[in-house]
């Protein structure tokens, strides 16, 4: 189970890289549309498409970013009363928030496929594709955010805590 643990792990944190740099990647197009819309409604005849870009920028990268906080494991947590506990119902409590998490993220896949599919025949008003493309978004996220959930669970589970390197 060790080496099925390391796969899963080492995958995950692969797939937290290449988001990363897709992320930095969005940022860095939003942060152009949105200038170059500003010099051209400035300058120029504003942009048709620039503000429907950045704010689909903005949803992916938001999302996206919120996997790499999952798997960094830096939102906001409230564990006063977990740490209370010794240390092997702390392992328990956490595993059990991991399946619960698990299961919403699996809930948000499901949900985000079928919004894809009921949306699958409107386009956005400027770019004029399918809104399926842009709601394609939750199954990704959520299906990023379950794996770094697997590999979370599988360390707690076969990981000793104070193992070295």
């Amino acid at each position: 189970m060790k080496r099925a643990t390391r796969t899963i792990v080492t995958i995950s944190d692969a797939v937290n890289r290449y988001v990363e740099y897709v992320v930095f990647a969005m940022m860095v197009a939003m942060t152009t549309v949105i200038i170059l819309q500003i010099i051209f409604r400035f300058f120029f005849t504003a942009l048709s498409w620039s503000e429907e870009v950045a704010r689909f920028l903005l949803v992916w990268s938001s999302l996206l970013a919120a996997s790499i906080g999952f798997k960094k494991g830096s939102h906001i947590t409230v564990s006063f009363l977990v740490k209370k506990f010794p240390e092997n119902i702390q392992k328990i409590l956490s595993i059990i928030a991991y399946i619960l998490e698990a299961v919403f993220f699996f809930i948000i896949i499901l949900f985000g496929i079928k919004l894809m599919i009921v949306q699958a025949t409107q386009t956005s008003a400027a770019l004029l594709i399918s809104m399926s493309y842009i709601y394609s978004i939750y199954p990704i996220g959520g299906g990023i955010i379950l794996l770094h959930l697997i590999a979370h669970i599988m360390e707690l589970l076969f990981v000793p805590k104070n193992k070295e390197g």
